[in-house]
């Protein structure tokens, strides 16, 4: 009697445990999950991407001024989705949009405060998707805009969800003035100690549109 006793209390204290890690492993997600598979015979490229424009809602589009500095990166597709696009046409990846549950504002001064104060308490915003089949990537191009400093909380949410190992990481940054500031040491600061990490390009945001041939240029030297 005893013994069936205590093997009941030891069903129940894994089911217990097992609850709780199951908790902890869909805590930065909704209940959506995305599988993509690669569509290259020889290449296992994963290209994904942090972009505003994604993350937003527009509400009137047409009262945005296609002129401003700002628009191009609100305005499907953002400035960090041009780039990506340009890489995959080159690579052959597959593209990830990088998307969170909550949604930031469309205005661009309220966007960036809630940005910062994300940074200053180190959030990781809930995403709505994950890649169930990250191990079928070896490389990973990572892009996203400099947003105080440093890249939106949300990339540092898909890095921490996933075990990167051994994997060769590509980051590609949008950027003001404050040019590539501390975007790669804080991304490798989460990596681990044996992914490899590539030569980043960081293009100026009013230089986006115009950039194509940088990029091309860039993974050419990369052998890409």
């Amino acid at each position: 009697m005893r013994n069936l006793i205590f093997l009941l209390l030891l069903i129940i204290i894994s089911c217990s445990n097992n609850t709780s890690n199951n908790k902890e492993d869909t805590n930065n997600y909704t209940n959506n999950y995305v599988n993509i598979n690669y569509t290259q015979s020889n290449s296992k490229i994963l290209i994904a991407y942090f972009t505003w424009a994604d993350n937003t809602v527009v509400e009137n589009p047409s009262s945005i001024d296609p002129d401003a500095e700002t628009s191009a990166s609100v305005l499907p597709i953002g400035n960090a989705a041009l780039i990506a696009g340009w890489i995959q046409e080159e690579t052959g990846g597959d593209l990830f949009s990088i998307k969170t549950q909550n949604k930031y504002s469309s205005d661009y001064d309220e966007c960036l405060n809630q940005a910062r104060k994300e940074r200053d308490n180190n959030e990781r915003p809930r995403l709505t998707e994950k890649i169930s089949n990250i191990d079928d990537y070896d490389v990973i191009f990572l892009g996203f805009p400099n947003w105080w400093y440093t890249c939106p909380m949300a990339v540092f949410t898909f890095v921490e969800s996933y075990d990167l190992s051994g994997k060769t990481i590509i980051p590609f940054c949008t950027h003001g003035t404050g040019g590539l500031a501390r975007t790669i040491r804080d991304l490798k600061n989460l990596l681990p100690d044996d992914c490899k990490v590539l030569e980043p390009i960081g293009i100026y945001r009013p230089e986006v549109k115009t950039s194509k041939n940088k990029v091309l240029d860039w993974l050419r030297k990369l052998d890409y």
